[in-house]
């Protein structure tokens, strides 16, 4: 018997709704780290070591938005979703579990892809001139990233409860 994909695309519609209509997710994923890129880009006040500060400044807060959506955004939405009950009941459903995990997943990812075009176009602006990139290297550490924070955040959002994981991301 196989399986229809449907269900899982209609969560990960919801899924990007709910990132889309979320204004503290918003500005968690995509203006703070597009803020702190501006406005440490246009200043110099980090003892960084570097000819040009953008080549310490723009990698750091590309690692900060994955970090941030990955563990943060993905941990205290689970986590209210679980003390909201929206998980149990949503388990039950012919989406089931793993693809409900794979959703949400998905969703962080397309969001992280959005991070990283947005904080390289804005770098780039600012003069970051990044001299040698290993792409395959860049994939890896960006899907180890997600992965590892990720799963972080599922792990707390699962053991504790919604307001102590909010408190302690």
């Amino acid at each position: 018997m196989k399986v229809s994909s449907s269900p899982f695309r209609a969560q990960l519609r919801a899924e990007l709704q709910i990132l889309a209509r979320n204004g503290e997710q918003l500005l968690l994923t995509l203006i703070i780290p597009v803020m702190l890129l501006v406005f440490f880009g246009t200043t110099d006040v980090l003892p960084t070591g570097f000819d040009d500060h953008m080549d310490f400044l723009t990698p750091g807060i590309i690692a900060l938005a994955i970090m941030s959506s990955s563990m943060v955004s993905l941990g205290i939405a689970t986590g209210f979703e679980r003390s909201y009950g929206v998980l149990k009941r949503l388990g039950t459903t012919p989406l089931g579990t793993k693809r409900l995990v794979a959703a949400k997943v998905v969703a962080t990812c397309c969001i992280e892809i959005t991070q990283l075009l947005a904080l390289v176009a804005v770098g780039l602006i600012l003069g970051w001139s990044p001299s040698s990139i290993n792409l395959p290297s860049l994939l890896l550490a960006l899907v180890l990233g997600t992965s590892c924070f990720a799963g972080l955040g599922l792990i707390m959002a699962g053991r504790l409860r919604a307001e102590i994981n909010l408190a302690g991301i």
